[in-house]
């Protein structure tokens, strides 16, 4: 059981990240949510899938990789896409999910990245641990009006937590840990099924369940009562590392 915390002082999610697709020594690697290839210019790996609908590169995202490849569009349409089902399918051993901030479209790209990964891959899923209920509103110009007063102003998770509650709940069969990186926390999720489509087949009935639940203090606070937060340390630690994840 986890309080809801003021901030999270852990590891950055991008040093974690880095360390993570380092000691893994990441083959495939995937990243939904792009945008000036920041992040995706820190991670280690063979082969990188960057997926944006609004490139606006301003970083090496080729840095410490063999070779990437760009998908302009949605990550509905990479999902859809040849290179996503004839090249990549079983071949994703890391996987970050920085997409659209709203739980159903996260909903989506998890099980859609699940089913391209390989059973031993680690899916990554950032922005889930919001620490105002200002910065989980469904709108990003409402996250920004009332957050304005807040300690994080202009800060815009969205209602992507709940994806974490409907993995608990849906989906026992995954290990789903909660690190409390800065600064709004970072989820990783090993023991995966890219055979399962429990989600998928229930994605409607369980976006219209979720959709009824307020992203107010009262439910954010019970969410984090329903959860264990880790130390991200921990997580790039040789030895600890295999008593979370598969590897």
């Amino acid at each position: 059981m986890s309080a809801m915390p003021r901030q999270h002082e852990g590891l950055h999610y991008m040093n974690l990240m880095s360390s993570l697709s380092k000691l893994r020594e990441t083959q495939n690697y995937l990243e939904i949510g792009v945008q000036q290839g920041i992040h995706l210019s820190v991670i280690h790996a063979n082969h990188a899938v960057a997926v944006d609908p609004g490139f606006l590169i301003n970083q090496n995202i080729t840095n410490n990789k063999n070779t990437v490849y760009m998908h302009n569009g949605t990550s509905d349409s990479f999902f859809r896409s040849q290179y996503a089902n004839d090249v990549m399918k079983g071949r994703i051993d890391l996987a970050f999910l920085d997409g659209l901030h709203v739980f159903e479209f996260l909903l989506r790209d998890f099980f859609n990245t699940e089913a391209l990964s390989a059973p031993h891959g680690l899916i990554a899923l950032h922005d889930c641990l919001p620490v105002t209920a200002a910065m989980a509103q469904r709108n990003e110009a409402d996250a920004h009006k009332l957050g304005a007063d807040t300690h994080f102003p202009g800060a815009w998770t969205g209602d992507v937590w709940k994806v974490v509650s409907i993995l608990k709940k849906y989906r026992k069969d995954l290990c789903v840990h909660c690190f409390s990186a800065a600064p709004t926390g970072l989820i990783l999720i090993t023991n995966l099924d890219p055979a399962s489509t429990v989600l998928k087949d229930n994605y409607l009935d369980i976006v219209r369940e979720y959709a009824k639940i307020p992203n107010d203090q009262a439910a954010i606070e019970e969410f984090y009562d329903g959860i264990e937060l880790l130390a991200p340390e921990d997580a790039v630690r040789d030895f600890d590392h295999s008593l979370f994840f598969r590897v």
